[in-house]
């Protein structure tokens, strides 16, 4: 079968590999559909510590069940639905993970990274790691997970319907924080520097958009929310300007919840910790279940998502679009199989 393999840096391409062989309790899938995101481009260029080549990168993965597992483990899945797949692997047993906190698990893997990911025909997956998206093609069920990182970004934030939600940065995080704020009834005010992607984030739901290229974000909010400042605000962009900036958009009582892996150290006005009660978190990974609640929902608004689309033949094309055009680029598709 084929494989994407990135065998340096910045150089990725299509190799024959053996099929997988499942495991007890794995099911078997065609992947259909594998999205990049910002992590796959650090690892694609060979910006990510810890990262060596080869590598069988994507962890955005839309598939098709083809073979359950013989022991039966997998009710909830028949042949032939489309499934998002859940990359995220904690151990599950140490004292971070009983307690919830499992995205912090010291021994957290996943697919793409340092398991063999999506951009391959097939996949062994564990039944548990399958989650059924209805009404949709597996090219949307892909995009399942980055709305899932955007869903535990929501839910770390605490916002609640009626409350009002900042969110920094309209990519694919962002954008999908506007749809997971739509399903909550939640207002949501989105920044960015670039129009196109304003104006999707407008078409997705967004109540305010700002571009932050002539508008200060805090001007922007305090009119919003009449001087109050938001309930929470997410920083998605990545940008350090714009996390310095994020502890002052929120209000009395209020959450900053880090989802950008940008760089350097987050300055905090240590008297609105202590004295208005602002909280500043930092969020990984996703929440499936509701995810695939907020893609069944809003398929079609989902799928407004992805710019552009490649075969696995040109992979290697695929990636150079997405890191050398961000400013044309909301999400790009590898596609394996028809959708």
């Amino acid at each position: 079968m084929r494989a994407a393999v990135t065998v340096d840096r910045c150089a990725i391409a299509v190799r024959d590999v053996p099929p997988p062989e499942p495991a007890p309790g794995e099911a078997l899938v065609r992947v259909a559909a594998v999205g990049l995101c910002g992590t796959d481009l650090h690892m694609w260029a060979g910006e990510r510590a810890g990262v060596g080549f080869p590598l069988r990168q994507g962890h955005e993965i839309g598939a098709v069940v083809t073979d359950l597992p013989a022991d039966g483990s997998a009710a909830h899945l028949a042949v032939g639905d489309v499934v998002a797949v859940d990359p995220s692997f904690p151990c599950g047993a140490c004292a971070v993970c009983r307690r919830g906190a499992w995205p912090a698990c010291a021994a957290f893997t996943a697919y793409g990274v340092a398991r063999p990911g999506g951009l391959t025909d097939l996949m062994a997956v564990p039944g548990d790691h399958l989650h059924p998206v209805p009404g949709v093609g597996p090219d949307v069920a892909a995009l399942v997970e980055p709305v899932s990182v955007a869903a535990m970004a929501l839910q770390r934030s605490g916002v609640r319907a009626g409350d009002r939600l900042v969110v920094l940065g309209a990519g694919p995080i962002g954008l999908g924080l506007v749809l997971c704020a739509r399903v909550a009834g939640v207002g949501v005010l989105v920044t960015d520097v670039l129009p196109a992607r304003l104006e999707l984030a407008r078409a997705l739901g967004a109540d305010v958009t700002v571009d932050v290229s002539t508008v200060a974000p805090a001007a922007a909010v305090a009119e919003w929310t009449g001087g109050a400042g938001a309930e929470a605000v997410v920083e998605a962009s990545g940008s350090p300007r714009a996390l310095d900036g994020a502890v002052e958009l929120a209000g009395r009582g209020g959450t900053v919840v880090v989802v950008g892996l940008g760089e350097g150290d987050l300055r905090v006005p240590v008297p609105r910790l202590l004295f208005e009660g602002v909280r500043v978190t930092g969020s990984r990974a996703g929440l499936f279940r509701e995810a695939v609640d907020v893609v069944a929902r809003l398929p079609a608004e989902t799928a407004r998502m992805v710019s552009h689309r490649f075969p696995l033949a040109d992979v290697a094309a695929a990636f150079a679009q997405a890191h050398d055009d961000p400013a044309g680029t909301a999400k790009v598709l590898v596609e394996l199989s028809p959708t």
